[in-house]
């Protein structure tokens, strides 16, 4: 048996391939004519000569998979996918539910908001994508803990491994993490209808998480309504019970100080105190007058100037007593005693007026409350699927193939750029 092989470099036209036998031959026979070239040497079986390694695996191997890199790189990986996607992929079947969250009054704060309203322009509330962070949160796969077994559920036995729950006994981290790639939450804009998706490996898993967080979408309006009525009407309350104890604290000084001063209203007595001093004195005005007018024509021992000198000296004695009563009275002054009743009904008066307001801002505060209360209406209730919705096994597939395809060709352009600049 012959092999060919070349033993030099071609230098000459003359140079060519000479047939070796196989085990070696005498130098004077390997020789090519006209005595030029190399001096031959004992060639092995793959044609290297036997002083030569022969190539290393990891040579063959990139060379098997050096001339069919499209077929390793995008076509193999591709039927790969395909072959998980359409024979090994676990069904996923998917629960709808859709739902509004509204107020008692929603009204726009300008014109402008009025006109996009009416031209179909809605922003979305800020309360639905509350509850939309709310049902994608932490609290959310507790409380839903709680109630089911979630791990269970995500790892059913007819889910296949790549799709399924990977930890008998996750982190609560990683459970949130997982729970947000089955649970999905879309807030439309133009609307405010939120729609809530869930899918799990049994149509009747995904049907009872549904129902389950809706019931906590309506728990958690509930407690949102309740703060609402405890930052707006317990202050309004706390407010009136306030004023209503200061009233009463006023009210209680007032009946002491009549009870410790054996009188009604000072002020009204000191006020007919006056009037009656008033009187008096224009009564003696009067008489002295009289008196007067009399001593121009009478005599002083007469009995008409006698009269009307005890009338003055009567009323004079009466004013005197008046102004002293007004002045002292019961050991305490008699100004002291109205300034002190004052000060008490002053502070009634003022204690009546705040009563007065806090109880008009409880009521304020109580319609403010009832319009700024939450609902949770259901427009669309939770389906039980009968058809699986996911794995979308041709759609993926195809991405898998699309997107290698593109991932191939990038390569190879920046190879063979890579491979012009260095030429």
């Amino acid at each position: 048996m012959k092999i060919w092989t070349r033993l030099s470099p071609p230098t000459k036209p003359s140079d060519r391939q000479i047939p070796v036998p196989l085990g070696g031959a005498r130098h004077g026979a390997l020789s090519p004519p006209g005595g030029m070239g190399l001096p031959p040497k004992d060639l092995g079986l793959y044609g290297f000569s036997t002083g030569e390694a022969p190539p290393g695996l990891g040579l063959r191997l990139r060379g098997f998979f050096g001339r069919r890199p499209y077929l390793w790189s995008v076509l193999v990986p591709t039927l790969l996918a395909a072959i998980y996607f359409f024979a090994v992929a676990a069904p996923q079947y998917v629960s709808e539910s859709r739902y509004l969250v509204r107020g008692r009054a929603q009204a726009s704060a300008s014109l402008l908001g009025e006109a996009l309203n009416g031209a179909g322009f809605r922003a979305a509330s800020d309360d639905a994508v509350a509850m939309k962070e709310y049902l994608l949160s932490h609290d959310a796969v507790v409380a839903l803990r709680q109630e089911m077994d979630l791990v269970a559920i995500f790892r059913r036995p007819e889910a296949d491994l790549w799709a399924r729950l990977w930890y008998p006994e996750p982190q609560i981290e990683r459970l949130v993490d997982y729970y947000r790639s089955m649970v999905s939450a879309y807030v439309d804009s133009a609307s405010g209808i939120t729609t809530l998706a869930v899918r799990s490996f049994r149509p009747q898993d995904s049907l009872a998480m549904n129902r389950a967080l809706l019931a906590q979408g309506e728990a958690l309006v509930n407690r949102l309504n309740q703060r609402i009525v405890a930052d707006t009407v317990e202050n309004a309350r706390r407010e009136l019970a306030r004023a209503e104890l200061r009233v009463a604290s006023a009210t209680q000084a007032i009946s002491e100080f009549r009870e410790r001063e054996r009188q009604l209203d000072p002020s009204r007595l000191a006020g007919i105190a006056v009037e009656t001093i008033g009187r008096l004195e224009g009564q003696l005005a009067t008489a002295r007058g009289e008196l007067q007018a009399l001593q121009g024509f009478a005599r002083p021992n007469s009995p008409q100037v006698q009269s009307l000198q005890n009338r003055i000296n009567a009323l004079q004695t009466q004013v005197a007593e008046e102004r002293r009563r007004t002045s002292t009275l019961g050991g305490e002054g008699f100004t002291e005693q109205v300034a002190a009743y004052e000060r008490l009904r002053l502070e009634a008066e003022f204690g009546g007026r705040q009563l007065t307001a806090a109880t008009a801002n409880l009521e304020r505060a109580m319609s403010d409350a009832q319009r700024q209360q939450l609902f949770l209406q259901r427009v669309v209730e939770p389906n039980l699927a009968e058809r699986y919705r996911y794995p979308k096994r041709f759609t993926s597939a195809l991405y898998v193939f699309i997107g290698l395809s593109v991932v191939y060709g990038l390569v190879w352009l920046i190879v063979a750029g890579v491979k012009e600049h260095a030429a």
